[in-house]
């Protein structure tokens, strides 16, 4: 029983995050206990990211490629981030 009230939460979540609700994706997230699964810390990574908690969404991520080293969501994911990070741009020095 709480094993299918959990995968619904996180249902929730996925949907609230697809539809840019993130501020109550968020809040529903918080109030679950932590998982030790792929979809719980890919939507923690998710979340993490649309805040732009890079560190806290690394984190997430690699902890869904401990879990699966396959998983190219989260590889794609730490990609996007990492690339985000290390942005560039000459013309800011440059003024």
């Amino acid at each position: 029983m709480e094993n299918t009230k959990i995968e619904n939460s996180l249902k929730v979540i996925e949907d609230l995050l697809k539809t840019e609700k993130a501020e109550q994706a968020k809040n529903l997230f918080e109030e679950l206990e932590e998982q030790d699964s792929v979809r719980y810390f890919l939507l923690k990574g998710n979340i993490e990211q649309k805040y732009q908690n890079w560190g806290e969404a690394i984190n997430a991520f690699n902890r869904v490629l401990d879990i699966d080293p396959q998983n190219t969501e989260a590889a794609n994911n730490l990609h996007l981030i990492k690339n985000i990070l290390n942005f560039w741009n000459p013309d800011l020095l440059n003024p």
